[in-house]
């Protein structure tokens, strides 16, 4: 075995998703030492690029909310155990602020209004609520709400948008709404679709300008373009900006499934941020196990590839491990268990009951609300009610008494938990 320096720090962030880099931006923007280690750290590819805050509350009535702010406020009161009621609307309110102001400066703009969710469509010509979207989809926002005449732009060979379909579904809504097939500018021989290498490939000014010839034909009449959000592998205002010189129209990029350039663009900007600001960034490293004793955490043990393995050491962990797709929780016959600290899990008292009879029941299924319970610091509770330690805290989705999917709440409750965690660990340092 290869062994490798113990390193000291203020915080360790175990967690490679959103709310593991939220907690690691809001930590470092207070001046602590951080160190975000993640087995795997793709988790923001998996969102479309929109920020949501909460879209849908209460979910059962399936009530979509203009206003996110008015039903956090109806969740604390109606769901008391929710972490959006541990946290309370005040520190939501500054999570989301602190967070992006932190993307701001790390050169990511995202758009929206004060006190009021936006709807976007998607590639399959849904709507999506949203509390903030990023400034390349902004102008899709504006066309919506104005019905504005706008072109629906895909490429041959994408199996996961399709301009016409979009233009079918969203018809009733937006009248004036058109399609339009064009070959890409660059081949992928053996390829039928990566988003990634469509976006890398749009960075040069010359496949743009080809892109750019292939759609200025079909411009009569309109006044916007859409396109899906492939506009860039890392500067997409800059590739939307050049578009919308050659054409004379706006430009706006449209949510894709996974792998999301946007989701992308999110991580890679974040994570520099975060190495300019001395933050350590372990990815494809696995957390072999953590050192307690007497209710604390002094350490954690890191593995990677080849058998060394090393020692990190903090005055406080954040677990922002996420649920069963991100490793933080893993399902048996006997039950969920959460795979680091052995925490106890709060779910339903048997396997029959985790799901109910339809699967869409208006209820929801009671295993999507299976995680950590935690106090007001967000640390994990053990078996006997009280914190299991008095230095580790949780973020993200592998906290319980939510449905982040349902409530459309997914990036407010990783960017809020996050700035609860982080709030925690430094009640704790204080000792207050």
């Amino acid at each position: 075995m290869k062994s490798r320096p113990d390193s000291r720090l203020d915080l360790i962030v175990i967690g490679g998703g959103l709310a593991g880099t939220a907690a690691a931006c809001l930590a470092t923007a207070r001046g602590l030492s951080v160190a975000r280690v993640a087995a795997n750290a793709g988790g923001p590819a998996f969102a479309g690029g929109p920020l949501d805050l909460l879209g849908v509350y209460p979910p059962r009535e399936q009530m979509v909310r203009d206003d996110p702010w008015e039903g956090i406020s109806a969740l604390i009161e109606g769901s008391p155990r929710h972490p959006y009621a541990v946290l309370g609307l005040d520190a939501v309110r500054r999570a989301m602020g602190e967070f992006l102001a932190f993307a701001d400066s790390a050169g990511l703009r995202y758009c929206g209004m004060a006190e009021r969710n936006v709807t976007i469509a998607t590639a399959v010509g849904t709507l999506k609520t949203a509390y903030r979207v990023p400034r390349s989809m902004w102008r899709g926002v504006t066309a919506l709400q104005d019905r504005l005449p706008t072109l629906i732009v895909d490429f041959e060979g994408m199996k996961d948008f399709s301009a016409a379909a979009m233009v079918e579904v969203l018809r009733s809504r937006w009248p004036r709404l058109q399609a339009l097939r064009v070959t890409f500018p660059v081949r992928f021989p053996g390829i039928d679709r990566h988003n990634p290498l469509l976006a890398e490939a749009l960075e040069s000014s010359e496949t743009r300008a080809k892109l750019a010839d292939a759609v200025r034909p079909h411009l009569s009449g309109v006044l916007m373009v859409g396109m899906p959000a492939v506009l860039g592998i890392r500067a997409g205002d800059r590739v939307v900006a050049d578009l919308e010189e050659r054409l004379g129209v706006g430009i706006f990029e449209i949510p894709t499934l996974p792998p999301s350039v946007p989701g992308i663009r999110l991580q890679s900007a974040m994570e520099e941020a975060l190495r300019k600001r001395g933050v350590q960034i372990f990815d494809g490293r696995r957390v072999v196990c953590a050192r307690t004793e007497d209710r604390l955490c002094a350490g954690i043990t890191v593995g990677g590839a080849g058998e060394w393995h090393e020692t990190m050491e903090a005055q406080g962990i954040i677990l922002a491990t996420g649920r069963f797709l991100g490793g933080g929780l893993s399902a048996s016959r006997d039950g969920i268990s959460e795979t680091l600290f052995g925490l106890p899990v709060v779910q339903p008292p048997s396997r029959d009951r985790w799901h109910r009879g339809s699967f869409l029941d208006p209820r929801g299924h009671p295993v999507n609300e299976a995680g950590l319970a935690i106090d007001d610091r967000f640390r994990p509770l053990g078996e006997d009610g009280s914190f299991a330690f008095e230095n580790v805290f949780a973020a993200g989705s592998i906290l319980a008494h939510q449905d982040w999917v349902r409530t459309k709440s997914g990036a407010g409750l990783a960017v809020s938990t996050a700035h609860g965690a982080v709030e925690g660990f430094l009640r704790y340092r204080s000792g207050k």
